[in-house]
């Protein structure tokens, strides 16, 4: 699994340098701070649980009929989907032996710019998807649900709110703290948006989070 087998994309380079960090980082920690690590996504394990449960009460009947069974998707319909350094550390952490040999066997595959990269014959190869993936329905999806289900909005709304306590960093959050953890254990990776995204280092300094959490200046 070490050896490239097959000329890379750039996607799939960092993918696969992110989750061999991954893998090596996880590896020097003690069972006692794995098993914290594991204490700390918990609640955001809880939340992508409610997630999907709604994503299958309401949008899983008309996107599998309309995007997946036609090859059409216009989520997984690109080679290069965003995720964050975070996503790989909880799908690296929640997965067995073979689900994670899955995601290094992926990025092997030749490249196609029609198809996302980890998109088996039943779908995404990860065991938790990105969050960028699993909050994503395309308008007419919307449009089509909400009117069927309207109250499904308040639901769909409720379920934003509740995932930025995660991944929007106007306040502590999860996505964030994994990252400073692996920074500390040695790992970086280009997925470290928190870190490295002018964007969100903007909101972090606006927050007052950026001097306290990082102890580092304006940059």
């Amino acid at each position: 699994m070490e050896t490239l087998a097959c000329p890379m994309s750039e996607y799939n380079r960092d993918q696969w340098a992110s989750f061999t960090m991954i893998r090596a980082a996880m590896e020097t920690l003690s069972e006692d701070h794995l098993a914290g690590l594991q204490a700390t996504v918990k609640p955001y394990l809880v939340f992508r649980q409610k997630l999907r449960a709604f994503h299958e009460s309401f949008f899983a009947p008309h996107c599998t009929a309309r995007c997946f069974e036609t090859n059409q998707s216009a989520c997984c319909g690109f080679e290069s989907i965003f995720t964050f350094f975070a996503d790989q550390v909880i799908t690296y952490l929640v997965s067995e032996l073979d689900e994670r040999e899955r995601l290094f066997q992926a990025l092997l595959r030749p490249f196609r710019s029609d198809r996302y990269v980890y998109l088996g014959p039943r779908g995404c190869v990860w065991t938790l998807p990105p969050i960028s993936c699993a909050v994503f329905f395309c308008e007419e999806a919307k449009e089509q649900v909400f009117a069927e289900h309207p109250k499904a909005h308040a639901t769909w709304q409720a379920l934003r709110a509740e995932e930025k306590a995660f991944t929007y960093p106007d306040r502590p959050v999860l996505f964030d703290a994994i990252e400073r953890l692996f920074l500390a254990l040695g790992a970086d990776s280009p997925h470290m948006y928190f870190h490295k995204s002018p964007g969100l280092l903007r909101i972090k300094r606006k927050a007052g989070l950026h001097f306290e959490l990082e102890g580092k200046g304006d940059t």
